[in-house]
């Protein structure tokens, strides 16, 4: 696995300022002591040549971010100078560390070594040679700990990398995740306000074939229009909650006999047949069966023509199987917006409730005249 990459904003304006004065405020510092300290009383006095080395060798360390390499061979061949004319050591030779450091920071351990060994040995040549074993020693374990101490710095950094990657992935996808609850929230609200308003609607619409009997039509567009009224609150009221909103919807096979009441109203009778022993239905299932009756039966009233439907829950080990009848015209118009089987929305809808259960659903039209829709929900 390759080794993380460390990547250091370099051209921010502030960033450059800090460097700059970081670096300005070493090399006055080491100008003031190396000037008014004799480190060795045997090498040569500080004088202005002395003065430019240090300053060289401080001042470039403004480019670390930018130039590490540069920045070490300008600091490693000032000090060589220095040293060559005889000028005494001491802290001067902190230059020479930083910039070790900054090389290892930049392009890791593993490869700024080599940097690191060539310039700790001119070091050593130029200024230690005729020294002990024991200085020599002693700077080879300054770079060494520089090695060590960038290895440990970039290992932060990357730790710290991946964390604000991880953070950010985890923001994207919290926004991702939103995004498509939202959609799916949507798209669930527009498949109940079709169910249940389209078949108001439906119950409303067909009244005008049955002039004969005013009181009673108008008693069923009451009917019907409070139910969509209803269904229109109640999502609403939902929609302007600040609290949760319920991931599914309250309607049920519970309500079948309301159903079953309001199509009568609308001029469909309507028969019921429960098959196996009834049990409560999750959530889902449940509030999809009831989706499925009211869709279909809607389908009848709006494009069946004088029918008769017959609504049939079977209650199996494994599931419950719905599935609407009726003997009108079963001309294939399914869809609920009067598409036929592959248009509208009605059926897709259908379709789409049943896929998200892991159902199965079958619509078409019968030999025997007619149409039928079936679904199988597993619990």
């Amino acid at each position: 696995m390759d080794a993380p990459r460390i990547v250091t904003v370099m051209d921010a304006p502030r960033v450059r300022l800090a460097d700059a004065a970081a670096a300005a405020v070493v090399a006055a510092v080491l100008v003031v002591v190396m000037a008014r300290l004799e480190f060795d009383t045997e090498a040569r006095s500080f004088d202005a040549l002395a003065g430019v080395f240090v300053v060289v060798a401080a001042g470039v360390l403004a480019l670390h971010r930018r130039a590490p390499m540069v920045v070490l061979a300008v600091t490693t061949a000032a000090l060589a100078l220095y040293s060559l004319r005889d000028y005494s050591g001491g802290p001067v030779y902190l230059t020479w560390i930083a910039a070790v450091f900054a090389v290892s920071v930049a392009r890791g351990p593993e490869k700024a070594w080599g940097a690191a060994a060539v310039s700790t040995a001119v070091i050593c040549v130029t200024g230690f040679l005729d020294a002990k074993g024991v200085v020599v020693a002693l700077f080879v374990s300054w770079a060494a700990g520089a090695l060590v101490l960038a290895g440990a710095v970039r290992g932060r950094h990357a730790e710290r990398a991946v964390m604000e990657e991880r953070a950010r992935h985890l923001a994207e996808t919290r926004e991702e995740e939103a995004r498509r609850q939202v959609a799916e929230e949507r798209v669930r609200i527009a498949r109940d306000l079709h169910d249940s308003v389209a078949h108001s609607l439906a119950s409303i619409s067909v009244q005008d074939v049955r002039p004969g009997d005013a009181r009673a039509a108008l008693l069923a567009i009451k009917l019907a229009s409070g139910a969509a009224l209803a269904e229109l609150r109640s999502t609403l009221s939902m929609l302007r909650s600040s609290d949760e909103a319920p991931r599914e919807p309250t309607a049920g096979l519970d309500r079948l006999p309301w159903l079953v009441e309001n199509s009568h109203a609308a001029g469909l009778p309507v028969d019921v047949v429960i098959e196996g022993e009834a049990r409560p239905l999750p959530s889902a299932v449940d509030a999809t069966a009831f989706r499925i009756v009211q869709e279909s039966l809607t389908n009848v009233i709006r494009h069946a023509g004088p029918a008769r439907a017959t609504v049939a829950v079977r209650h199996r080990d494994g599931g419950v199987e719905i599935e609407v009848t009726d003997d009108g015209r079963g001309d294939g118009d399914g869809g609920g917006d009067g598409d036929g089987d592959g248009g509208g929305h009605g059926l897709a809808g259908m379709r789409e409730r049943v896929a998200l259960l892991g159902g199965e659903l079958d619509a078409g039209t019968r030999r025997s005249g007619g149409f039928r829709v079936r679904a199988r929900l597993p619990l």
